[in-house]
């Protein structure tokens, strides 16, 4: 590894166990419900929309009683119910072979959905489909990582510097991204 900083981490911090599920409808709503990484929120509220409406797993098929039985009492706003609702519609018409995909194709297809953005993808690039070599620059906990290890101004330029710093990680810049978010767990865990 040629970062030095990006060495420290990873002799320093144990890296949780990535296992992607590859069901990326289920993990798309998670990421919309939560507005972050289900896996790595606090709130737990798909989660326990989850367990409320009795699902293990969301499918298109368990999104009308997951709506009604699961999020029944959660405050969404209307842009995040009709995000909800487009990406069900759409899954539960098309069903894409994503491990067949290479990422472009991965990002074109999920741009098109009403409320995914470029984070979102990043996070499913990554968490879901196991994908090597993606940095979610959009990233806020990544963000403060970068700016607190590298010493990055936050601001104008800041993702720039992200980008020519993860250069270095190549072709392994998922592992980066997820030794330095291990960082920032660690770091909690340490001041508790």
């Amino acid at each position: 590894m040629t970062d030095p900083v990006l060495r420290e981490i990873t002799e320093t911090v144990p890296l949780p166990v990535l296992e992607p599920s590859g069901d990326v409808f289920h993990d798309l709503i998670g990421c919309l419900v939560e507005q972050q990484h289900p896996a790595r929120s606090t709130k737990q509220t798909y989660a326990k929309a989850l367990d409320r409406g009795g699902l293990d797993r969301l499918t298109p098929a368990t999104f009308e009683a997951f709506e009604r039985d699961g999020l029944a009492g959660v405050k969404l706003s209307g842009q995040k119910q009709a995000a909800l609702a487009h990406a069900a519609g759409w899954f539960a018409e098309h069903d894409p072979d994503w491990a067949a995909m290479d990422d472009a194709e991965v990002r074109r297809t999920l741009l098109q959905l009403k409320g995914v953005g470029n984070w979102t993808v990043d996070v499913l690039l990554i968490w879901t489909l196991g994908r090597d070599d993606v940095i979610p620059l959009d990233d806020y906990h990544l963000k403060k990582a970068m700016a607190a290890r590298y010493g990055l101004a936050t601001g104008a330029g800041m993702k720039a510097r992200m980008r020519e710093i993860a250069e270095a990680w190549r072709p392994t810049r998922s592992l980066g991204t997820r030794y330095l978010l291990a960082w920032t767990d660690w770091q909690r865990e340490l001041a508790q």
